[in-house]
């Protein structure tokens, strides 16, 4: 059993390094503002496939830096397949989360630099985490995962409302996924895993402003806070 572990965890790294020419891709692609088009070219017209996926993140027609910042997402995508290894899942549990660290990597990489969380990312997030963990038979599991994600929901919406976009729409659809993986372990990790998300973003917003290199009104990615923080949660022992 040691010894499959240990074979597993070069091939799990592998893995994850292998999908990373496509999570380039899909963050070149959405990391644009709310009013323009989802980006297909590079101003040079250089196709976003051919063009922006190598890990230095530069256009190989014009060299310009399309998407996330040079071997960022690989340095990333390896430190959440480490987090990943640490929950101890396996089977279809493990492809479930899978599934979601992916996407919750495009979806910070893009809240990131653009403020804005693509709703069909998190769509396809939780449609397909949900969809495997289905497969994994365990109801009890599901069903908490499932009322996780709607509570949440519900609460960031209102939160949206009341304080009238500060918490944006992006950020209240981000928490059907983060609460339903949160929710798939136990009520317990949705509670921490909130929290810390909004207390370090809250932390960092206050640090900040009085340092001032943050000017009052600026907005702070929430989405970013609240995926490292579920990542945080379900790795912790």
């Amino acid at each position: 059993m040691m010894t499959t572990t240990v074979m597993s965890r070069p091939i799990r790294v592998v893995s994850a390094l292998a999908v990373t020419p496509v999570l380039r891709w899909a963050i070149a692609v959405h990391s644009v503002p709310d009013d323009r088009p989802w980006r297909s070219a590079c101003t040079c017209g250089q196709p976003l496939w051919t063009g922006a996926v190598a890990p230095t993140g530069r256009c190989t027609g014009c060299n310009h830096r399309i998407g996330a910042p040079p071997y960022a997402v690989e340095a990333v995508a390896g430190l959440v397949t480490a987090a990943l290894a640490l929950t101890g899942q396996t089977g279809w549990a493990l492809a479930a989360y899978a599934w979601w660290a992916a996407t919750m990597l495009v979806l910070a990489f893009v809240d990131l630099a653009v403020l804005r969380l693509p709703h069909r990312i998190t769509v396809a997030a939780s449609v397909g985490f949900l969809g495997l963990l289905a497969v994994d038979g365990d109801g009890h599991a599901w069903r908490r995962a499932a009322t996780a994600a709607l509570v949440l929901a519900v609460l960031f919406l209102v939160l949206a409302v009341a304080t009238c976009g500060q918490l944006g729409w992006g950020d209240a659809t981000l928490a059907v996924p983060i609460a339903a993986a949160l929710g798939w372990h136990s009520w317990q990790a949705v509670y921490a895993g909130t929290l810390l998300g909004f207390g370090s973003a809250a932390l960092l917003a206050i640090t900040l402003r009085s340092t001032g290199r943050r000017l009052p009104g600026s907005v702070l990615p929430l989405g970013p806070f609240l995926i490292a923080a579920a990542v945080i949660v379900l790795a912790w022992p």
